[in-house]
């Protein structure tokens, strides 16, 4: 899917042979193939392989952004190489090229040892983290490639949504399509009346994926973004959304807590952030954050109603594969009027 000049993917994996994979890394960095470790960290878009002297294989089995394998690879290195100097991310040690046995090549990084979030208590630490990413230096506009740096920021994020929900727009349940028209009704406007007055908001290298089941605790209490594969160049709302939305808060199985973060916790998040970024910044970004709040939860949200839409739910929650049986779970919990209206309230 396109949109100006920006894919996007949402295809199944490539199934990957862990074998051919294993010894590829094992020859590439002269290691035994024995001194790797079973596959680690659950992923959808990488395997993880732990390797020693606490590093880790980031293997990719897709690209988010529907790019061809090395430009994908040269993507992800560019990610963490610009988010190294925060840092809240793992180190980039090593990129192993795209090769016959490792068809969309590898990254060696700092194998990150710590815990998964307990919301809300470690809400405040994810905020720091972010902070310390929004806060790095804006590069000129000529030198932002390969990441993505979108001219009309909100009309992306709204094409994005138009594309999941056209194919599906008749399947929709009538609850959530109702409460779909509406948001989209006012992306449109919001998105109509920023061209017109050129506002857009202000820019920070932003990660686009920051649910609080892709950061891990440090014994310190530091948070770390695990997942740094895809992002862009947009409003800090982007990612402050994304991290706080009662979907977002729930999303992953191993965090916990996220049923008892409340609105005051919410605030708490925000304020944190505030004082941690440089005051310019806060000040700029402040009218975009409610927002980018709305436009992400109709981004998520659409998405998981096209997957509501072409799945047979009952099927899905009764899948033998209890992985899968736990995503149909959670997706199904985006399609939930209920929770729709939950997550509402934080504009309304």
């Amino acid at each position: 899917m396109c949109y100006g000049n920006i894919m996007v993917d949402r295809s199944a994996p490539a199934r990957l042979d862990l074998g051919p994979i294993r010894l590829a890394l094992a020859r590439a960095l002269d290691l035994p193939e024995r001194s790797l470790g079973a596959p680690g960290i659950p992923g959808r878009v990488h395997v993880h392989l732990p390797l020693p002297h606490n590093l880790l294989a980031r293997v990719p089995r897709m690209s988010h952004l529907a790019l061809p394998p090395a430009e994908n690879l040269a993507y992800e290195a560019a990610a963490f190489t610009r988010a190294a100097p925060s840092g809240a991310t793992p180190g980039l040690e090593r990129v192993l090229p795209v090769s016959e046995d490792l068809p969309w090549g590898a990254l060696v990084v700092e194998r990150i040892e710590g815990r998964a979030p307990v919301l809300p208590h470690d809400l405040p630490a994810i905020a720091r983290a972010l902070a310390a990413l929004h806060a790095l230096p804006l590069p000129e506009p000529a030198a932002r490639a390969p990441l993505l740096d979108p001219a009309d920021p909100i009309g992306y994020l709204l094409g994005v949504t138009e594309d999941q929900l056209a194919p599906v727009a008749d399947a929709l349940p009538p609850d959530a399509a109702r409460i779909l028209a509406e948001e989209r009704d006012w992306a449109r406007g919001f998105a109509a009346a920023c061209r017109d007055r050129n506002r857009t908001p202000p820019k920070v290298l932003a990660f686009a994926d920051t649910h609080p089941g892709n950061f891990r605790i440090r014994a310190d209490g530091s948070a770390v973004l695990l997942d740094v594969e895809r992002p862009v160049y947009d409003s800090p709302g982007l990612d402050l959304g994304h991290a706080s939305l009662p979907t977002s808060l729930v999303w992953d199985p191993g965090v916990t807590g996220g049923e008892e973060v409340r609105a005051s916790d919410i605030r708490e998040f925000h304020a944190v952030w505030r004082a941690a970024v440089p005051p310019a910044l806060a000040e700029a970004a402040e009218p975009w954050l409610i927002p980018y709040r709305r436009l992400v939860w109709l981004r998520t949200t659409s998405w998981a109603c096209a997957w509501a839409a072409r799945t047979d739910l009952t099927m899905a929650l009764a899948d033998p594969d209890a992985a899968k049986a736990a995503l149909a779970r959670r997706l199904a919990r985006f399609v939930d009027p209920e929770m729709m209206e939950r997550a509402r309230e934080g504009w309304r």
